[in-house]
């Protein structure tokens, strides 16, 4: 099967997840100005505060198993392996919840929430039912059931959002109203995907490929957990060394300025079903090759854009009373971070796809420990600033890192030298805006500039569809997966093929299967 071919599979169908995964965090990113308009900045940084233990949480209490799920799913017996490894996955998350809940009380004081309690146990509940959740998405995901897909994805994302602003709005202006929205709801979506993808009971036959999933899975933990601190721990080092209204304007940067960052993350998530049907090796390095190259060609403009658009977006997402001009160079700084977190994503991929979890796990956990360093030398001459920088060294020494361990067991061909004069040269763009007063005259350019970036943007996009549905004609047979265009929904859903190149599926459930191609 040619590289054009599985290429049109990833920008095609599995776009349409990376769609629905992009309008969470897009409801994610507007329901901010709305909440720091309704909460103090202590409260909204108590918010933020409780956000990063749920992630730490959710990380430990699923134990990987999602992508374990997927992994199952794509080999031989796969579909019921995933169903009770969605079960051991409820167990694990129950009893970590459990866990966590009974001794939150003496780990609450070294991060500055003792006088949080309520907040924190909400944030604890939260977590363990989104690992529930995570684990039931990633079986839905492997059978390629976009809506339900979509229903449980929503319901634990814009609802929830919806809901926990409703509560903050007509209860009481607080983190725990808020808080209560989330968990409340995360619950409803984890009951929908339970009934929805339902799991398998566990038996004592099954204990061999218990063990082995959690054997590939667990290396992920400190692995998805590094990335975490990489990402959230800068929060918690702020709020001990600065304080909440601290955390609360870096958040409100932090929010916009991730974009690119959780956009790639969540494509990488919904490409692996796809890596994991890989079989062979040759094509799976081709395709990562190819794959990550795109990938930085619409990196350009858009980090590029979304740097130079940091002053109208900063007005709009917080008020004067959060200094939104003195956070320019913070967020240029967490926009361009994208650059060196999209180039360890590639070789993650690779690696995660050939069941090198480990070499994952050792890469990412060395950068998280940098990460913490930096943070400690940095933000007490630099502020949020050296808060940021350190965050775009530690994502440049996780690649260093997966570079060296990926050119031994799954090595993948270099970026061509002019893509990478492009990227280092958004990567300029986006520092020397920072330093651009905001005179009418410069703003007015600004303007211009942010429309300039979005049509260069669209127009790689467009010429990136055409091809890929060039391709599809060219490689997939009728009714193959992934084989329809990004944009037709109604068509992909109607003739989308299963994640695997096995078979060939009218629905989800009615799949004829047959020898790969």
């Amino acid at each position: 099967m040619s590289v054009d071919t599985h290429m049109s599979r990833l920008f095609g169908r599995d776009s349409l997840y990376m769609v629905l995964w992009a309008v969470q965090l897009g409801c994610a990113a507007l329901i901010t100005p709305v909440l720091t308009r309704f909460l103090g900045t202590g409260e909204f940084g108590t918010v933020a505060a409780a956000n990063t233990v749920m992630q730490v949480l959710f990380v430990v209490g699923g134990f990987g198993l999602q992508t374990a799920v997927q992994r199952a799913h794509a080999r031989a017996g796969g579909p019921s392996d995933a169903r009770r490894i969605v079960t051991l996955a409820i167990v694990l998350a129950l009893a970590v919840t459990a866990l966590a809940l009974a001794t939150a009380a003496g780990w609450a004081r070294p991060l500055g929430l003792a006088a949080e309690m309520p907040a924190l146990r909400l944030a604890i509940v939260w977590a363990g039912l989104s690992a529930v959740t995570n684990a039931s998405l990633g079986l839905l995901r492997s059978q390629d059931r976009l809506a339900a897909f979509a229903l449980v994805s929503l319901l634990q994302s814009a609802v929830a959002e919806a809901a926990s602003l409703g509560f903050v709005a007509l209860a009481r202006p607080a983190a725990e109203s808020f808080l209560i929205g989330q968990a409340l709801l995360q619950g409803v979506a984890a009951l929908a995907g339970l009934a929805l993808a339902p799991p398998l009971l566990l038996r004592l036959a099954d204990l061999p490929m218990l063990k082995a999933a959690l054997g590939y899975a667990m290396p992920l933990v400190p692995a998805v957990l590094g990335l975490l601190v990489l990402s959230t721990a800068d929060r918690l080092m702020i709020q001990a060394e600065l304080g909440a209204d601290a955390v609360a304007r870096y958040q409100v940067a932090y929010n916009v300025a991730s974009g690119p960052i959780l956009l790639l993350g969540v494509l990488n998530t919904a490409w692996m079903p796809r890596f994991f049907a890989l079989a062979e090796d040759g094509d799976r390095a081709a395709v990562l090759a190819a794959s990550r190259d795109l990938l930085y060609r619409l990196l350009v403009p858009l980090v590029a854009g979304v740097a130079i658009g940091a002053p109208f977006v900063l007005r709009v997402w917080a008020p004067p009373s959060y200094r939104p001009e003195d956070l320019y160079w913070v967020f240029s700084l967490i926009v361009i971070a994208a650059v060196p977190f999209a180039a360890q994503l590639a070789l993650h991929r690779a690696l995660v796809a050939a069941g090198h979890t480990g070499v994952v796990a050792v890469a990412v956990c060395a950068a998280a420990v940098a990460n913490l360093l930096l943070n400690r030398l940095m933000l007490p001459p630099f502020g949020l600033a050296g808060a940021a920088l350190a965050t775009v060294a530690a994502y440049g020494l996780l690649y260093l890192g997966l570079r060296r361990g990926a050119a031994v067991t799954t090595p993948v061909r270099p970026t061509p030298g002019r893509l990478r004069a492009l990227i280092a040269g958004s990567v300029l763009v986006s520092l020397a805006v920072a330093a651009v007063p905001d005179t009418r005259l410069f703003l007015a350019v600004r303007a211009a500039l942010v429309l300039g970036t979005v049509v260069w943007f669209f127009r790689i996009l467009a010429g990136l569809r055409r091809g890929t549905s060039r391709s599809a004609g060219r490689g997939a047979a009728p009714g193959a997966a992934g084989s329809a265009p990004v944009g037709v929904a109604s068509a992909a859903i109607a003739a989308a093929g299963p994640v695997g190149p096995r078979c060939v599926c009218v629905t989800p459930d009615a799949c004829a299967c047959r020898a790969a191609s």
